[in-house]
């Protein structure tokens, strides 16, 4: 059997002990890789060796963590325990090698990757772009446990480590080196010659400089120094969780617990509550919900969004039709990856503001030193915009993103049809027109596909890719692997109107407004939804997608579902009193610099129809409730496959709570046939808009879930 751990003796004294797994991609610590290792140390116990390297063979990955497979049927607490104190004892064992040992990171170094460098005396990292360095438990509901939250407050101090580990945010090397995690960055191109000579370095005892750099410094460093100090750092750590998370999170929490016990202890002490923590924490349905998200996006990445094999044709170079916010965000989107992108409209006034979006993404990253000032000219040059066709014949892809019109659509996509190369994939970004009705203007249906970003595009990792009558496999599948390569996460979804996430909100909003009109302030429904987990609540949202943008949808949406909506005007005063929400700063809510508040003006176009006095959990069930009603039927209408993508589209689509695992897996948390007897009540209380879908009585009746 081949070995994942191959020692490489030189004759000056230095050592590499190379990793890879033999016949994988990336290299984990599974079981059995962790037992070789723990045997590879007792054999490097007797090497007579100077320094040690620990390299990876994987092209561009140094080591992925921990095996997840291993973990996520995990229900023994105690087993848990024992799982984080099995990775501890072997990482402690490769410290205490009797000689100094070099992480060199090259590619992804992710979580227990983390750990083992961490045990090593000094840290490398290339310059590639591939190198990015992470302890990304707590998006997994748990906590370095094999020594990271121990060793590294101990190395960079305590506010920095707080931030790595909370965060579970990964950082290239540049921001590595500024964090203290890594020594030194070297040149990837000669990665063994570099590592070489930083071995030679620490072999001649020429470190100092190295390990004076880890440690804060300034007022930071005085208050890491006195109780009272850390304890300020702790309690504003504690408040940046509990703000960021609303408490729905207890990795995050019970982290700053366990450094806050064993700082300033022995390691051993540290090791023990990392055990103990991780034994509470991998077994709750919390760290189940997000290890089983974790597997999603996993899958995704190795999907193509069709089942048969085709020959996918890689997109290199790009046009967008819209030049507005969202065509600027696509445009940016592409040329950060590599893509040039031309852009056009009807005049160069409006071409300007796809330049403006783009730049002012990017301007963002650059004031948070994620990139080079470098980096922002190359990809804005990667932009070039245009009045007329002219670049776009050798565009493979053609993005549509203009105004929300069937008729304008149509006759643009005739057109544009006429100009570019027979075998470019046409996408439309349309968020609510059927892409068959669109298809009717094209000579070529095939090729038709929707892209469904949301905005804002840079922020929001969700793409529907959308799947016509006539849509080709091929012109899905590339657009799928463009997504993936735009670092999005695609879900395929099959024609229909809303598509997926516009449809399953539509109920969750519309009924939202109902609740205004039976009394209920907007302060309340909002606060309800957030503690519930969403990102924001649902009166919020509809400022934040605009007022205007929301009746347009909700009208076009209204043709096919009228009869799971209830009658209101809300919305046509709101415009009619010039109200559009966030982008013009009134809508529900008063928008002034920072400051939102609710406005006493807008509550006043609420006409209250009738005053009911419900619970927080009805409040909830009244707008989540009826969202799950509609996926049961998107399921049975096959407007997606299965569960999962429901799931995924919500949770990256409208940040849908994580820690509930997405909209279906919390229908089985809560039970099916609660939600069917919940939403027969409100049908006999209200109306027939809350009727359960025979598709949900079915999958109630022939399985019980959703998941089985």
């Amino acid at each position: 059997m081949k070995e994942s751990f191959i020692l490489e003796k030189r004759d000056d004294g230095i050592g590499i002990l190379w990793f890879d797994v033999p016949g994988e991609k990336v290299n984990k610590f599974s079981t059995p890789i962790m037992l070789e290792l723990e045997e590879k140390i007792k054999t490097l116990e007797k090497e007579k060796l100077k320094c040690l390297l620990l390299m990876s063979r994987k092209e561009k990955i140094f080591i992925a963590g921990a095996d997840v497979n291993e973990i996520k049927d995990l229900t023994d607490p105690q087993k848990g325990y024992e799982a984080g104190r099995r990775g501890q004892d072997v990482f402690e064992a490769f410290a205490r090698l009797p000689y100094p040992k070099v992480s060199v990171i090259h590619g992804a170094c992710m979580g227990g990757g983390t750990e083992i460098s961490l045990a090593c005396d000094f840290r490398l990292a290339s310059d590639s772009k591939a190198t990015r360095i992470a302890l990304p438990e707590v998006n997994l509901g748990i906590l370095p446990a094999w020594g990271g939250s121990t060793r590294l407050p101990r190395l960079i101090g305590l506010q920095r480590a707080l931030d790595v580990i909370l965060t579970g945010r990964n950082f290239n090397a540049k921001r590595a080196l500024r964090q203290g995690l890594v020594d030194k960055i070297i040149a990837a191109e000669w990665l063994e010659e570099k590592a070489l000579a930083f071995a030679r370095e620490v072999i001649a005892g020429k470190t100092e400089k190295y390990v004076e750099k880890r440690a804060p410094a300034g007022a930071i460093a005085l208050m890491e120094k006195t109780a009272v100090g850390r304890s300020v750092i702790f309690s504003q750590a504690e408040k940046m969780v509990l703000k960021k998370s609303g408490g729905h999170y207890p990795a995050p929490l019970k982290a700053i617990e366990v450094i806050r016990k064993s700082y300033g202890r022995p390691l051993r002490e540290g090791f023990e509550l990392e055990a103990r923590a991780l034994a509470e924490l991998i077994v709750s349905p919390i760290a189940k919900n997000l290890i089983r998200i974790f597997f999603w996006t996993e899958e995704i990445k190795k999907e193509t969004g069709v089942r048969r094999k085709v020959n996918i044709r890689p997109v290199k170079k790009a046009a967008v039709l819209g030049a507005g916010v969202m065509g600027g965000g696509i445009a940016q989107l592409f040329a950060s990856r590599g893509i040039d992108t031309r852009v056009k409209d009807i005049n160069y006034d409006a071409v300007a503001k796809a330049y403006q979006q783009a730049s002012k993404v990017l301007k963002e990253k650059v004031k948070k030193r994620r990139l080079s000032k470098e980096a922002y000219r190359e990809i804005m040059l990667r932009i070039s915009g245009t009045t007329d066709y002219s670049g776009f014949g050798n565009a493979d892809l053609v993005v549509e993103a203009i105004v929300e019109d069937l008729e304008i659509k149509k006759k643009v996509l005739a057109e544009l049809e006429d100009h570019i190369d027979r075998n470019a994939i046409i996408a439309s970004n349309t968020s609510s027109l059927r892409i068959d009705d669109m298809a009717a203007a094209l000579k070529n249906k095939k090729r038709f596909v929707g892209m469904h970003f949301f905005n804002p595009v840079h922020k929001m990792p969700l793409v529907e890719v959308v799947r016509g009558k006539e849509t080709s496999g091929p012109a899905v599948a590339a657009v799928f692997e463009l997504c993936k390569k735009a670092g999005k996460t695609p879900i395929v979804v099959n024609d229909g109107p809303g598509f997926l996430v516009n449809r399953l909100l539509l109920p969750y909003m519309v009924e939202a407004i109902s609740l205004l009109e039976e009394g209920h302030s907007i302060q309340k429904l909002d606060h309800v939804m957030r503690k519930f987990g969403m990102p924001m609540g649902p009166i919020e949202l509809f400022d934040e997608v605009g007022l205007d943008v929301a009746w347009k949808v909700a009208k076009i949406l209204k043709e096919s579902m009228a009869d799971r909506m209830a009658e209101s005007n809300l919305l046509e005063k709101m415009l009619a009193d010039k109200r559009l929400g966030k982008k013009n700063g009134r809508g529900f809510y008063i928008y002034e610099g920072k400051n939102k508040n609710v406005d006493p003006e807008a509550q006043k176009l609420i006409e209250v129809k009738k005053h009911l006095d419900i619970s927080n959990e009805e409040l909830t069930q009244r707008m989540v409730y009826p969202m799950i009603n509609e996926a049961a039927r998107c399921l049975e209408e096959k407007i997606v496959e299965k569960p999962r993508d429901v799931d995924v589209g919500m949770i990256f689509g409208t940040g849908f709570a994580p820690f509930r695992g997405g909209l279906l897996s919390y229908a089985d948390s809560e039970g099916l046939d609660k939600v069917i007897n919940v939403l027969r009540r409100f049908e006999e209380k209200f109306d027939a808009r809350f009727k359960p879908a025979e598709g949900l009585l079915a999958i109630e009746k022939s399985q019980g879930r959703f998941y089985v």
